[in-house]
């Protein structure tokens, strides 16, 4: 369940199945069993209607790298956002983006040339611009240092506040004290944890992830057969 206003980690070790996961719940995948649910609205069944208020950031970057970030941004808001007010209301939107992802000195800044925490912000704005009600991240923080880690993540945790529901697969486990709820998934998309961080250390016996991860790599039954 994730409510309105709260940052959920979904970490797992390599190959559980957490890309999968992510695209079942933002209704691209459909789920071979069970059910995935929008504010009462079956996700896959009502994709069409849905689709604009679920923001998905894949862990590759979409946008195109040769267009300065403010024309790519203005490209977006042209196929995307139906706005009655026409070209001064999209571009206020994009405005508005630019200035909640801290990407004013960058506007002019050809994509290919920000660095990966700015592109990765880019990457967010270009979501936002739709202004989704749950906003997915595939593993946004791969390949940044600690410290640009920390600040996508503190990104994420102020974008949350904007009443909005953000869903982030993350290798960033020094990070998670940023989030409201952690759900840990075994291999084979298993839940293994469900809960604050705060809860990890009891009920794992450790904060340690290799350790974790090496448990319920090595039984996954086992580890979802706890959880339960």
């Amino acid at each position: 369940h994730i409510a309105p206003g709260t940052l959920t980690a979904v970490i797992a070790p390599s190959g559980a199945g957490k890309s999968t996961f992510l695209k079942s719940i933002a209704g691209i995948n459909k789920p071979t069993a069970g059910t995935v649910q929008f504010d009462g609205f079956s996700v896959y069944e009502n994709y069409e209607l849905l689709s604009s208020r679920i923001g998905m950031v894949p862990q590759d970057d979409v946008l195109h790298t040769s267009l300065k970030l403010d024309t790519a941004l203005n490209y977006a808001a042209k196929l995307r956002l139906r706005v009655d007010g026409g070209a001064q209301e999209r571009k206020a939107q994009v405005e508005r983006v630019i200035e909640r992802l801290e990407l004013e000195n960058n506007r002019g800044t050809v994509i290919s040339k920000l660095s990966g925490g700015q592109r990765k912000r880019a990457s967010v704005a270009l979501e936002l611009l739709t202004e989704p009600s749950l906003l997915i991240l595939d593993e946004p923080t791969s390949g940044l240092d600690p410290a640009m880690d920390r600040q996508v993540m503190k990104t994420l945790r102020e974008l949350a506040v904007d009443d909005r529901g953000v869903l982030v697969v993350t290798h960033s486990v020094a990070q998670l004290d940023l989030c409201d709820d952690v759900l840990v998934l075994a291999p084979g998309g298993m839940p293994a944890y469900y809960g604050p961080p705060r809860g990890i250390n009891n009920f794992f016996g450790s904060t340690d992830w290799a350790d974790i991860f090496a448990v319920i790599k090595d039984d996954p039954e086992a580890a979802y057969q706890r959880y339960l």
